[in-house]
């Protein structure tokens, strides 16, 4: 891409990254004033921490008039002086409890090819050089099969937080990429510890799981009551759906005692399955940046949305958090097929096409095509 081109598309992006902010579409987080704001800027790609906004008027004046954020962010923790340029000044008063799931750390779902900016080709194994000289670019794709896998996650760690730590105030975000935030808002969640956290984190995520106590073998069996609790339960309940379980009798002082066992040989794939993948080092963190609730993440141009625990996850797809519509003409600079969030695309270097909104924007970000006109793109919200 020519530097006339970079400066092109630097302008296209900054153009509707502040049409979309002057419609003013934030979700403002409570106390605004006690929150750290930061944000990346398109203009010079600069990381900007340690502001603050006592209204959400003078954030959107900031934004859509001083610096363009490609992704913007607003402490979990509450401070006395949130704009203070060192922390052990902010004063801190209290955090939210942050989980974050990401869709690309199951097996097999972060995808990935190679291409040569040079020459535009692709190769979907790695490559050490291009055939014209110069690296390859690694560029990585998720299917949305993966989210819906995260989904799954999301949901089972909203259940253990409801019924074994009896959290209520519990809030659901798509990260605008690639996976899920969980903010736990409870009034008893804003004082705990950094260690009160890691054990939180560590608990359903199972780490440090001391197995032969938790699950101790009978003659090659788990043997489990009728009143099970926590993570005991939901291998129990998971042996059940997947007809593992059997009943085994066990003659206590003469008096058979009924129990619900399984082979100790099905613990591992039980366990893999309650237990929760998530990036510990965000729940464990009091003063964690976490991104706005329809702030645009410019990782793909999508959404970062509250999504509902009723949604229909297979019902969806990546164009629903899009929050763009109509059309954009690019020029290609690469030639190959591959997938672009839920389409599968074929690029021909030079050639100008017409292309969804969300995925023209999409392959912009990700440098693989140059936008040529983008008049018939419009906010939707």
């Amino acid at each position: 891409m020519s530097r006339r081109e970079q400066i092109n598309r630097t302008v296209f992006l900054k153009n509707i990254i502040r049409e979309y902010y002057a419609r003013k579409p934030l979700e403002e987080p409570s106390m605004l004033h006690k929150r750290e704001i930061a944000l990346e800027s398109l203009e010079d790609g600069v990381y900007i921490r340690h502001l603050a906004f006592p209204y959400m008027n003078l954030l959107y004046e900031y934004i859509t008039k001083q610096k363009t954020p490609l992704h913007l962010y607003y402490s979990s923790a509450l401070y006395t002086t949130p704009d203070a340029s060192k922390m052990e000044d902010k004063v801190w008063e209290g955090s939210e409890l942050i989980f974050d799931i990401d869709a690309d750390k199951y097996p097999g779902c972060e995808k990935k090819i190679w291409i040569c900016p040079s020459t535009g080709e692709i190769y979907q194994e790695e490559v050490e050089s291009c055939r014209m000289g110069g690296k390859p670019v690694e560029y990585s794709f998720l299917d949305w099969t993966c989210i819906e896998k995260a989904w799954q996650d999301v949901l089972s760690l909203v259940e253990i937080l409801t019924l074994e730590y009896g959290f209520s105030n519990i809030k659901v975000y798509f990260s605008g990429n690639r996976g899920f935030h969980v903010r736990v808002l409870d009034e008893q969640v804003y004082l705990l510890s950094r260690e009160a956290r890691r054990a939180i984190a560590d608990y359903v995520s199972c780490e440090g799981l001391d197995r032969d106590r938790m699950f101790p073998s009978l003659r090659g069996s788990i043997l489990f009551t009728q009143s099970e609790y926590g993570l005991r339960r939901r291998v129990l309940e998971k042996a059940r759906v997947k007809g593992i379980v059997v009943k085994k009798e066990v003659d206590k002082s003469r008096k058979p005692i009924i129990y619900e066992a399984i082979d100790s040989t099905y613990l591992d794939e039980l366990l893999n399955e309650v237990c929760i993948k998530i990036d510990k080092a965000v729940t464990m963190d009091t003063s964690r940046l976490s991104r706005f609730g329809n702030s645009l993440n410019m990782k793909a141009g999508l959404r970062v949305r509250e999504v509902s625990l009723n949604t229909d996850i297979h019902g969806i797809n990546y164009s629903y958090f899009s929050p763009f519509k109509g059309f954009i003409k690019v020029k290609s600079l690469v030639t190959g097929e591959f997938n672009a969030l839920d389409s599968k695309v074929s690029l021909s270097r030079g050639e100008t096409i017409k292309l969804e909104a969300h995925i023209g924007l999409y392959l912009v970000i990700k440098q693989l095509v140059y936008p040529v006109d983008y008049s018939e793109l419009e906010v939707k919200l």
